[in-house]
């Protein structure tokens, strides 16, 4: 029995999907043919308008039991499609049936497709956009009432009138989004006033600190809190309005934060000179004050709009008690309109302007605790990735990592070390910043007339001071400005033993500042880079003794072994040659004999440092032993190695190197092997380089030969 209710279930399914869709399809076809503008007034008619009312009836229902009961599935989009499909055949049946002479119905049309992109879902809306272009282009097709001018204009007008929607529904949107965002700012406007009203940051970094999720439920607190005891006091002493002022920033001026009042719409809500009115009484007297009068014409009521007719006036002040100071926040006050006050009001009330006293520095204190806490984890995760920084490298980007730990804020930074001995003279070493003007500074040395750099460095303090009213984006010297920033703060990097090796500057814009407890972190966080730089610069001194050779700076022996192994895998990855030469200086022995090993480590410097200069970024240049050195040519055949190898040879050839009581020149010798060419192994590849350079000594000296070319020549 289940299977048969399934089944059941799914020809009905079927069926009425079938119903709809094709009697819709054959509804839109009679209409496009004239069909109902014939046979108007006979059965046919009839017939028609009858499957009509039923589709209407079953898609009405369809859609409209599940609003009367919910537990009913919502319509589908299948739905909707019907939907759309059946009122599109009953608004043409209308058009087609009525009196085109005495009553147009065709703007329905237009005003439909409104309708649906503007209530419909956007799928279901451009299909009936859709359907009604069929509509139309069938009946131009199939009907002589249509032309081919009155089809071009029926389309024009669903075009227009569908660009209606969007443009409705644009503006609509823009101005949803524009009360939205008006409203959305006023309340963080708001919520940060009573942030700084309740003293939990302070005026200049409440920008900042206000996306703490803890200073909303601080404020939650305080105010709840107020509501509980303000109902208290409001329903025992019978008052008319209860109300707390605090002063703003200035101190000059009460604020009103938070009031209980029968007469609400009467109070203001704007801020009120200290010295007027009741407030100034209230403000000049240590103890709480009562004014009664008989007649109700209690004067100074400076916190309504209009004068009300009170009987009597308490207010008291709201006090914050740090240690043995005691620090005026604001007043808070109340009246009534029938009884008058006595001595016992005033002892409550003196009770009441204590505790919210009290409360509110509780509150400040708690939130002081949690940012500190959230502080010092800003700052052991700043330390954290420090610690993971081994070379000078990963110590700079380390840096930027830590500052923006510490303040989101921070958009640029700048590292100076010593460019040689003196400390003094700085030279940008790292720059991180998203504007390329400034980037390329990176690398150049800072002139001496930098009176910033010079005063970071030679007095052990940060720039700038609270009193700088300089331009801070030339403080590197006109030559290097750094346009476009907020602020600046220039640190000292000082080492053990009191020695400053650099300066680190963290940069912000758009407008964006650092406050005191970020600036104090940075300052922290500037002692354990300038430790950890140290620690890179003796790392990277620790390197190259490994990787270099000690005399000519060039890579060691070892290095040029696994870069040469590093080159083969990828010219064997893909299929590119290389070339290898060997070069060294004609007669060095001579060289040394002559003038002594001081003149001969000259002279390999000399050449080394040339070697060096002429060598692409590419290019390879080693120490291979004694007075030989190797050149890696990655991407260079044998023709463009050896032209390479002898403008190295004619440059060599005017070098002078000064031996005491005279000047002497040197030449070397060159041999070339280029991989896959003379070789595929690396053994192989040095072997044919060493067979080239032999030849070339053994024919004279200070020439290049290619291995290739001496093999073509032999043969």
């Amino acid at each position: 029995m289940p299977g048969f209710a399934k089944l059941f279930r799914l020809i009905k399914k079927i069926f009425l999907t079938v119903y709809i869709f094709a009697a819709s399809a054959v509804f839109i076809f009679l209409t496009a043919t004239d069909f109902f503008v014939r046979h108007k007034g006979d059965g046919y008619f009839g017939i028609a308008l009858f499957f009509l009312i039923v589709l209407f009836i079953i898609v009405f229902f369809r859609r409209i039991i599940p609003v009367l009961y919910p537990s009913f599935s919502p319509p589908s989009l299948k739905n909707d499609y019907e939907f759309i499909l059946v009122l599109i055949n009953v608004l043409y049946f209308v058009i087609n049936v009525t009196d085109q002479s005495v009553f147009n119905l065709e703007p329905l049309l237009y005003l439909f497709v409104t309708f649906a992109l503007f209530f419909m879902p956007s799928r279901t809306g451009i299909f009936a956009v859709l359907v009604i272009f069929v509509q139309e282009l069938l009946i131009c097709f199939f009907s002589t009432r249509y032309s081919l001018t009155v089809f071009l204009g029926h389309t024009i007008f669903i075009a227009l009138f569908g660009l209606l929607y969007y443009l409705l529904s644009y503006f609509e949107r823009v101005r949803n989004r524009a009360i939205l965002k008006s409203q959305i700012n006023r309340e963080v406007y708001e919520y940060r006033e009573k942030i700084k009203d309740y003293r939990l940051v302070t005026s200049q970094n409440a920008e900042e600190i206000d996306r703490d999720a803890f200073l909303q439920a601080t404020v939650m607190s305080i105010e709840e809190s107020f509501k509980l005891e303000f109902s208290i006091i409001k329903n025992l002493l019978g008052l008319n309005t209860l109300a707390l002022f605090l002063y703003d920033e200035s101190k000059k001026r009460l604020k009103p934060v938070y009031h209980l009042s029968d007469y609400s719409e009467n109070l203001i809500d704007e801020k009120i000179d200290a010295d007027s009115g009741l407030f100034s009484a209230v403000i000049n007297s240590k103890e709480p004050i009562v004014v009664n009068s008989e007649d109700r014409s209690i004067r100074g009521q400076v916190y309504y709009k209009k004068a009300m007719k009170i009987k009597s006036f308490i207010g008291a002040n709201v006090c914050e008690r740090i240690r043995d100071i005691v620090l005026l926040r604001g007043i808070i006050i109340a009246d009534r309109t029938e009884q008058p006050f006595t001595d016992e009001h005033r002892r409550i009330f003196s009770m009441l302007s204590d505790f919210i006293g009290s409360y509110v520095q509780t509150q400040r204190l708690l939130h002081n605790i949690t940012v500190e806490r959230e502080q010092k984890a800003k700052f052991f995760e700043a330390s954290r990735r420090f610690n993971d920084a081994l070379t000078l490298e990963q110590v700079m980007e380390a840096s930027v990592e830590s500052a923006k730990v510490i303040s989101g804020a921070i958009s640029d930074i700048i590292i100076t070390l010593p460019d040689g001995e003196n400390s003094l003279r700085q030279k940008f070493v790292f720059i991180h910043s998203e504007n390329e003007n400034i980037k390329k500074y990176e690398g150049k040395t800072i002139k001496d007339n930098s009176p910033v750099i010079k005063l970071v460095a030679e007095h052990r303090i940060k720039f700038p001071t609270k009193d700088f009213k300089g331009d801070i984006t030339s403080i590197y010297g006109e030559q290097y400005r750094i346009e476009g920033i907020s602020s600046i703060k220039v640190l000292p990097l000082i080492t053990r033993g009191d020695a400053l090796i650099g300066t680190f500057a963290v940069c912000t814009r758009n407008g964006l500042f650092l406050n005191e407890e970020e600036t104090y972190m940075l300052e922290t966080m500037s002692n354990i880079l300038a430790i950890s730089i140290e620690n890179g610069i003796v790392v990277k001194k620790i390197n190259d003794l490994a990787t270099t050779d000690g005399l000519t700076g060039l890579f060691n022996h070892r290095v040029f072994q696994e870069k040469m192994d590093e080159v083969i895998a990828r010219a064997n990855r893909s299929q590119g040659r290389f070339s290898l030469a060997l070069t060294d200086i004609d007669f060095f022995k001579k060289i040394n004999d002559t003038y002594g090993h001081p003149v001969g480590d000259k002279v390999l410097k000399g050449l080394s440092a040339l070697l060096k200069k002429m060598a692409r970024e590419t290019d390879i240049v080693a120490r291979y032993g004694g007075e030989e050195f190797a050149i890696i040519m990655e991407g260079t055949d044998e023709q463009g190695a050896y032209t390479f190898g002898e403008r190295i040879r004619k440059e060599v050839e005017k070098l002078v190197f000064d031996g005491g009581e005279k000047t002497f020149g040197i030449t070397i010798s060159m041999g070339i092997a280029t991989f896959f060419l003379d070789a595929n192994q690396k053994k192989e590849l040095i072997g044919c380089a060493d067979q080239a350079l032999y030849y070339s000594k053994k024919n004279g000296r200070n020439q290049v030969w290619n291995y290739h070319r001496i093999k073509e020549k032999s043969t």
